[in-house]
């Protein structure tokens, strides 16, 4: 049973910072790794990124920017890859991605995606003072059907948790940029625990609990989003 899940948000080719997430998640003893995508784009290494995920089992699924990568779209965006510069093998392994998978957790599902379900541009948000609301209906089906236990999700480049009546949704955040970060699912200690990567090291930096959502806000679905919401920042 996947007790201990290591998550590792949008890549996009930060290959040192991948490196060092997946030895801090073997050295703790993870029985799963995670990866939301979006390997493609970026100022690192591709080819790398995607033997140290094939190499380390790493359970990832296709990015927008994988995506595109792929079908040779939007390639005039700063940093973005050639594909005539992957190799065999990670042209392969981008290939063969899937868009969802859903894994075993207790007491449920998880579900891992880039965006929303199989829509890799789409995102949610609960909506704030300052930025807007976004539903979706797909989301909602699913609620109604039969709603795993945990989503893990990426996209957004923001790590948060979404809270509803019968899911936790987890964005993963990214590992490109200012606030590189990775998260550890832990139903055995019943928490989320948020890192962040500074200067070749990883840092513990908050935690949230997955039973106790007193202090957080719980929503049936996104229909019920109305802008009011503090985001889980982990800090």
């Amino acid at each position: 049973m996947n007790n201990r899940i290591g998550i590792i948000g949008d890549v996009h080719a930060e290959a040192e910072r991948l490196e060092l997430a997946i030895e801090f998640f073997l050295k703790t003893q993870m029985d799963l790794i995670v990866c939301t995508g979006d390997i493609a784009d970026g100022r690192g290494d591709i080819n790398k990124s995607c033997e140290l995920l094939r190499a380390h089992s790493v359970l990832c699924v296709r990015g927008n920017h994988d995506r595109w990568l792929l079908n040779d779209q939007v390639r005039d965006i700063p940093e973005a890859h050639d594909k005539k510069d992957l190799s065999q093998e990670a042209l392969f392994y981008l290939e063969r991605l899937a868009v969802q998978e859903r894994v075993d957790v207790p007491d449920g599902e998880m579900l891992l995606c880039h965006g929303v379900l199989d829509r890799d541009m789409d995102k949610i948000w609960p909506g704030t003072d300052r930025t807007r609301i976004e539903r979706s209906e797909a989301l909602d089906d699913l609620f109604l059907d039969c709603p795993p236990r945990i989503i893990v999700n990426g996209h957004m480049h923001y790590r948060t948790i979404i809270d509803f009546e019968d899911c936790i949704l987890i964005n993963a955040g990214t590992l490109k940029g200012n606030y590189p970060v990775i998260t550890v699912l832990d139903f055995g200690a019943d928490v989320v625990i948020g890192y962040s990567i500074k200067d070749d090291a990883v840092e513990q930096v908050g935690t949230a609990s997955l039973s106790n959502r007193l202090e957080r806000k719980v929503w049936a679905n996104t229909q019920d989003f109305d802008g009011v919401w503090q985001p889980v920042t982990f800090s």
